[in-house]
């Protein structure tokens, strides 16, 4: 996994440093390679995952906790499953308050649909505060809806993907050691 050690020495941490060169030049840009498996969705992203075991990994799949109350997912469960996943819970705190950064972890935020369908994450690059994400089965971009490129105030982006499952609202921050940890 290893992954945002100082002198970004893998093919992840390449792939941050140009995302994060684009943020800076307010230009939205995407990675269409293929990190890691064919499971690979936001929350492996941001786990800094490249082999999920098997299928789409939910928080608290690796450590076989439920993340769905029924069909549906909850702030409560998701939280409860990324924490036993290994994610070290930062603070459901308002999104205007500055971020702190932990030696040794990169921060990731976890965001749930309004009508509890989905969940997505974003995971923020500790050497220049740019936020990443991979929707799905999707590339890796550093833009959100209408192309704009995600600011390093991630409540300033647009969370709404323009579906009733793909409209977020912010739940919490997480920290993830560096060298990332297993889901799914």
């Amino acid at each position: 996994m290893g992954l945002l050690k100082k002198g970004r020495n893998n093919g992840a941490d390449n792939l941050i440093a140009l995302l994060a060169s684009k943020s800076a030049a307010n230009l939205p840009g995407e990675d269409e390679t293929d990190w890691g498996s064919d499971y690979v969705n936001c929350y492996a992203w941001a786990a800094n995952c490249e082999s999920p075991l098997s299928g789409k990994p939910d928080p608290g799949k690796f450590s076989k906790k439920k993340a769905k109350a029924g069909n549906v997912f909850t702030a409560e469960l998701l939280i409860n499953g990324a924490r036993a996943d290994g994610m070290f819970y930062g603070a459901n705190y308002p999104e205007n308050k500055s971020l702190e950064d932990l030696s040794g972890y990169y921060c990731v935020a976890l965001y749930l649909s309004k009508n509890g369908a989905d969940h997505h994450w974003y995971r923020r690059d500790p050497l220049t505060g740019y936020w990443t994400h991979k929707p799905g089965p999707q590339g890796i971009r550093n833009y959100s809806s209408g192309f704009a490129v995600l600011p390093q105030s991630l409540n300033l982006a647009n969370h709404n993907y323009k579906t009733e499952n793909t409209n977020y609202q912010f739940v919490a921050y997480f920290y993830v050691p560096e060298e990332g940890i297993q889901v799914g």
